[in-house]
């Protein structure tokens, strides 16, 4: 890697505009991931926070000089809208010349049909959000998004980039739980997120493999209360921070990802799958299109329809059989090992930047 960038020892601008305090979100998971992957090459310069914690973090930050100390700036934005003081900042390396990355997390304000604008609040957000990306189209060196199919929902005049989600390299692998079969389930619990077709598909399953378990680990179960099996004993739900995944991964047989298929999760790459193959763990999803192109790509599990049948068949499938699960479950191990860790996305990072800087 072209390590220009750190000779002079100056630091990397990290602005990130989510809450680190606890890490219950895919963002903050993904902040703190990358903070701690960049540090290992060089200094960074870590700015997070709400909008407030941001504003007064920058203030202290331009007093200081920084920079003069600082050779190139990458923004994790906000899915909301970005402060005046986000902007100014951006605004003043790009008079320095100082190479700015801006990386796009999501577009749920461009699908309206799935996600109402409604109240002056969000509208106003919404108008927000739209300004704050025309704002980083114009001051940004690159665009960097997850996906293609996120790319594709914006009218890019600058180079981009692709930055899909990682999972951590390093963690201790061990043999998938044939004793009392789990199924795993991480993530917020909604109609969005398939949590009524998991259920579903769980009582199908357990009517057909008794002795199976399941693992629903969310902030916000709420949604749950009105489905049949939510007090069934066979599931347990919970939640738990990034810090206490290795307590739940280590029980899990299989992990899955029931998402519903539209044009918004279409385009996305959740998190959760590379948290799940640094596990090594088989996933089973449903068929979203990049998420179905990823997983068929690294052979690490099994794409079925979106349907409560079929997410039932599919995780039988893989019950019965054990050494098609434990080859997906490797293949994720090692997908994870040799390019999809935080490590590889922090040194693409640091190579874009390098090569900005040149």
């Amino acid at each position: 890697m072209d390590n220009s960038l750190n000779k002079s020892r100056k630091h990397l601008v990290l602005l990130g505009m989510f809450d680190l305090k606890t890490l219950e979100s895919a963002r903050s998971v993904r902040i703190h991931n990358l903070h701690q992957a960049l540090q290992k090459h060089m200094p960074i310069r870590l700015i997070v926070g709400n909008r407030m914690a941001r504003r007064k973090a920058i203030v202290q930050f331009l007093r200081q000089g920084g920079l003069q100390n600082s050779s190139a700036i990458y923004v994790e934005a906000s899915t909301s809208t970005a402060t005046e003081f986000d902007l100014l900042l951006l605004r003043l390396a790009r008079q320095k010349n100082i190479p700015i990355l801006i990386y796009i997390p999501d577009a749920y304000q461009l699908f309206p049909s799935l996600y109402p604008r409604k109240g002056l609040k969000v509208k106003l957000l919404d108008w927000g959000w739209r300004l704050s990306i025309a704002s980083y189209q114009r001051l940004a060196d690159k665009l960097l998004f997850p996906t293609q199919g996120l790319a594709n929902c914006f009218n890019n005049i600058h180079p981009i980039s692709f930055l899909p989600p990682a999972g951590l390299s390093g963690r201790a692998i061990s043999p998938l739980n044939w004793y009392q079969p789990k199924i795993v389930y991480i993530g917020a619990a909604s109609y969005r997120y398939g949590s009524d077709l998991f259920l579903t598909a769980l009582e199908q399953v357990v009517s057909k493999i008794p002795d199976t378990q399941a693992h629903f680990i969310t902030n916000n179960d709420h949604y749950l209360t009105d489905h049949p099996s939510r007090n069934a004993p066979w599931l347990k739900v919970e939640a738990k921070t990034f810090h206490e995944l290795p307590q739940v991964m280590q029980d899990a047989t299989i992990t899955v990802i029931p998402l519903r298929s539209n044009p918004y999760n279409d385009l996305a790459l959740p998190v959760k799958l590379f948290d799940y193959m640094s596990f090594g763990r088989p996933t089973i999803t449903t068929d979203c299109k990049e998420t179905t192109r990823f997983i068929l790509n690294e052979k690490c599990g099994l794409v079925v329809s979106g349907h409560a049948d079929a997410l039932a068949d599919g995780i039988i499938q893989l019950l019965q059989d054990r050494e098609q699960a434990r080859q997906m479950g490797q293949k994720a191990y090692e997908a994870i090992q040799s390019s999809h860790a935080w490590e590889h996305r922090a040194e693409r990072i640091l190579q874009i930047a390098a090569q900005l800087h040149s």
